[in-house]
């Protein structure tokens, strides 16, 4: 089933121990550090909230995508996915897109997969994805998959982010 991502929406996933979001020049970036989750929340199927991780999401306004990087406790990255989704919506309050399920996985190590073609080619079927929103995000996946492989996508801001624990220790969970 097809949803909307809502900027906003991570605050009140059970067992989230902190939320924040500011704006760094066009970019909406949200960031969650988890306390101890459900087991109810996950990213793609690929990452499951654990204690302690900190996920970022980021709204790139200029490219119309939503972009998640997620990291253990140590900082260290767990990978990046890519929503497959339609041109963003801005208003004064809230941002969202209607996600297309699929999803670019983006590895550590930079091994590129595509996610949640079952459930993709399932909502275009039964019609709750239509033939231009599937068309969108068929053509959308070959442009962003060439574009991760020329570093073009996501943007350097995006790929090169890193957690600096020092400047986020008092938010942290402590064992």
């Amino acid at each position: 089933m097809t949803s909307t991502i809502v900027n906003g929406e991570w605050q009140d996933l059970p067992g989230v121990a902190h939320y924040l979001a500011g704006l760094i020049d066009d970019v909406l970036i949200e960031r969650v550090i988890w306390g101890q989750p459900e087991g109810a929340s996950t990213a793609g199927g690929r990452v499951q909230a654990a204690s302690g991780q900190i996920w970022y999401r980021f709204w790139l306004w200029r490219d119309d995508q939503v972009v998640e990087r997620y990291f253990d406790g140590q900082g260290q990255p767990l990978g990046t996915q890519v929503d497959v989704c339609m041109p963003l919506h801005v208003d004064e309050h809230r941002w969202t897109a209607r996600d297309l399920l699929l999803n670019i996985w983006i590895s550590p190590q930079g091994r590129v997969t595509v996610g949640n073609e079952a459930a993709f080619d399932a909502a275009v079927q039964s019609g709750q994805i239509n033939a231009e929103e599937a068309a969108w995000a068929e053509e959308h996946v070959r442009r962003l998959t060439g574009a991760i492989a020329q570093r073009r996508f996501p943007p350097a801001m995006v790929r090169n982010w890193q957690v600096d624990l020092r400047r986020i220790q008092d938010t942290l969970v402590k064992p």
